[in-house]
């Protein structure tokens, strides 16, 4: 008797340890009676996106489906605009069972509009790019631009904080010197909408600036927030004290600032720009607008290639300086 019983036993066990993803995989049943199995991802724009073990991820429409299965918890949005967080299980009579915290719900699949896997809690990013260019000949000239971001979210605080440091000199004279720090603070009191902080401090003495603090308050909006772009924009007030080497002034000040992002080619191509105004309301009221636009490609692991403009304007620039300053960056970068 032992001896059948042993062997049985220890075969069960090896095909529960060989099948695991079939006993807990996600499951669409369809309206014609085919069953797919696989991993759902999302649902959104009336299709389903399920990646089965034997091919890459494809969508079928959502009327097509009878009722679907999946343990693990979703963001879902129904047809009423209403919001709960939800796994799914298969229901009956073309009912589609959502499990809530109350116990399940059974749903019209017509009335399922949106499901999106929740973001993590706590997640980072940072990049780090050094251009330089060097030219020997009959004019020696060299330019060095360090730029330095990091953007931390935990839970509806984001934190995002750069730093660019610059310096260009032609025949040993030095043309540019330019040292920028800014941080910024989100709190998504009511997703998409936030309210936030801004600091900067920048200084260039090529310019006659010793040093310009702002800091201020903002209300804000993310326009598109998903796995290939992001636009947010934001506007606020704030406080401006600046110090030039033969003036001192400072005084209220308007803000204004846009970023957005866009990935291609399944992410290794990201299209990026981003910009602030700042009006100050004293002194010959002057408007500071900076921007940088560029690209970023993918090389090899975490490093990228990356090319970029900075337009920095200025309507009231100090004495024997342009209002405008263009750079054209090329260089190398790399995420941590």
């Amino acid at each position: 008797m032992y001896p059948r019983i042993i062997p049985l036993a220890a075969a069960m066990l090896l095909l529960s340890a060989l099948c695991p993803q079939s006993a807990f995989a996600d499951q669409v049943r369809m309206s014609n009676g085919d069953i797919i199995t696989g991993a759902i991802s999302k649902i959104e724009d009336g299709k389903v996106f399920i990646k089965p073990p034997y091919a890459e991820e494809f969508s079928v429409d959502l009327p097509e489906v009878t009722s679907m299965e999946a343990e693990k918890t979703f963001e879902v949005v129904l047809e009423d605009g209403s919001e709960v967080e939800a796994s799914f299980a298969h229901g009956e009579n073309g009912m589609q069972t959502l499990v809530v915290d109350s116990g399940p719900i059974d749903i019209a699949m017509a009335d399922l509009t949106l499901a999106t896997e929740p973001e993590p809690y706590f997640e980072r990013t940072s990049n780090a790019e050094i251009n330089m260019t060097w030219n020997d000949g009959n004019t020696d000239s060299q330019s060095n631009l360090i730029y330095l971001d990091t953007a931390l979210r935990m839970g509806e605080h984001r934190h995002q904080g750069d730093l660019t440091f610059r310096r260009d000199k032609t025949d040993d004279v030095y043309t540019k010197k330019q040292d920028l720090l800014r941080y910024n603070y989100n709190w998504l009191f009511a997703n998409p909408w936030y309210l936030g902080a801004t600091a900067t401090y920048e200084r260039d003495p090529i310019k006659e600036l010793d040093h310009r603090y702002t800091v201020g308050v903002l209300m804000g909006r993310d326009l598109f927030n998903d796995d290939n772009r992001f636009l947010s924009i934001s506007l606020g007030a704030g406080y401006t004290d600046e110090k030039f080497f033969t003036s001192q002034d400072s005084g209220a000040t308007g803000l204004w600032a846009l970023n957005y992002t866009q990935d291609f080619r399944g992410g290794n191509l990201g299209f990026f720009h981003n910009h602030t105004l700042n009006y100050q309301f004293f002194g010959e009221n002057n408007a500071i607008f900076k921007s940088n636009t560029g690209f970023r490609y993918d090389i090899i692991g975490n490093v990228y290639s990356n090319v970029s403009i900075r337009y920095d304007y200025e309507t009231e620039p100090p004495a024997g300086t342009e209002n405008a300053d263009t750079t054209l960056a090329i260089g190398l970068g790399a995420s941590f």
